[in-house]
């Protein structure tokens, strides 16, 4: 409250005792002049809030930002959703692969690091590293894989800003949109495999906590699920994996590759989703396909080839996803012939010709009359 306001409110309340002291009556000339003053208090001020965003957590909430504007179950997409998302994935680009230099040595995110002071980075007065620069750098000293297609997506992107954050920009809305869900699938797999390893451990739970609260959304966004799809499927057809790659049950997306494989910190990967980044051990994911009614993994989950209990059934697998079959997790074996028997449940080689398993037809053959014959016949 500035003086003045005091100064009125207190004149204000010495009028209104004046007013009940005399008995409710209230004189002309204190009438005009309680009436002159407003009676109002006016919140002081407090100090703004601190703004807290370190490096992660800015290109982090950069990335929330582009999910938001390119969400389409919120609401229909439009140009200027495009046009921000544009600007956002930039800058989480830019904010990102500075991250990833800095986890390698900190001079790197200088536009030239023979001039790197820790004073000029500590203050955030520094030149820093253009995109190109930084993506060159994270190639030739992190060792880091960025193919030519993603560098020169990173490229086209970093022009479309340029336009719309400086002069402007014409273009086909769809083609600005798929140019940045490539961005976008590049960018979720390089946090995944190449910046959250790095971090420190509160850092690293923060991030992949943020990061986990974006799943949903991102999946929701045609172009980044149709972009991350084509490239998870162009890597699996040249590693020869369509017949161990299945649909996972967490995001439903075909990208659920089976065998051991070695994760982004060293550690032995049993099964990877290379959509949603969900890592499974072949027991938790016969839970999700056992028979109606199956509560525990029983004989009927019997591998007809390696004989563990991780036979799962009603499977879609990449290299015939109409089809649900039945597949192994443990030796991450399709087996598109195998039905389950129609008296036990057990799995059979469906080609003879026969619904019944081995056992379950010498039980019906003792008694014929199952079949119609009289023991004559028989």
């Amino acid at each position: 409250m500035t003086p003045g306001q005091g100064k009125r409110w207190g004149r204000a309340m010495t009028l209104a005792g004046e007013h009940q002291e005399s008995g409710g009556a209230t004189t002309p000339a204190a009438a005009t002049e309680a009436s002159a003053q407003p009676r109002r208090w006016v919140r002081p001020r407090s100090a703004p809030p601190q703004l807290d965003f370190p490096l992660v957590r800015n290109g982090l909430d950069y990335l929330a930002s582009v999910v938001e504007h390119l969400d389409e179950t919120e609401s229909m997409v439009t140009h200027r959703d495009v046009k921000y998302a544009v600007l956002h994935l930039q800058a989480a680009v830019e904010v990102l692969l500075k991250a990833r230099l800095m986890a390698e040595h900190w001079s790197l995110v200088f536009s030239d690091p023979h001039k790197a002071t820790r004073k000029t980075l500590d203050e955030a007065t520094l030149s820093s590293v253009s995109t190109e620069q930084a993506v060159t750098r994270l190639q030739n000293i992190a060792g880091v894989p960025i193919t030519q297609k993603e560098g020169k997506a990173l490229k086209n992107l970093t022009e479309d800003r340029n336009k719309l954050q400086h002069f402007g920009l014409t273009a086909p809305a769809p083609v600005i949109e798929a140019r940045a869900g490539e961005v976008l699938d590049f960018l979720i797999r390089f946090i995944d495999d190449e910046l959250l390893p790095r971090l420190g451990q509160e850092e690293k739970t923060e991030g992949e906590a943020s990061l986990s609260k974006l799943r949903g959304g991102l999946a929701s966004i045609n172009t980044f699920v149709r972009e991350r799809t084509n490239r998870i499927r162009g890597e699996v057809t040249r590693e020869g994996a369509e017949n161990r790659t299945i649909q996972c049950p967490e995001c439903e997306q075909m990208a659920l590759v089976l065998g051991e494989s070695t994760g982004p910190a060293g550690e032995l990967v049993r099964a990877a989703c290379r959509f949603c980044a969900g890592r499974w051990e072949p027991e938790e994911l016969l839970a999700y396909f056992l028979p109606e009614g199956q509560e525990e993994p029983s004989g009927l989950n019997a591998c007809p080839q390696c004989g563990e209990w991780a036979l799962g059934w009603g499977v879609r697998v990449l290299s015939d996803p109409m089809e649900e079959v039945a597949f192994c997790f443990a030796c991450s074996v399709a087996f598109p012939s195998v039905a389950p028997c129609d008296r036990c449940g057990r799995p059979i080689d469906a080609t003879g010709g026969t619904d019944l398993c081995g056992s379950c037809w010498e039980d019906a053959v003792e008694d014929p009359s199952d079949y119609g014959y009289s023991e004559d016949q028989w």
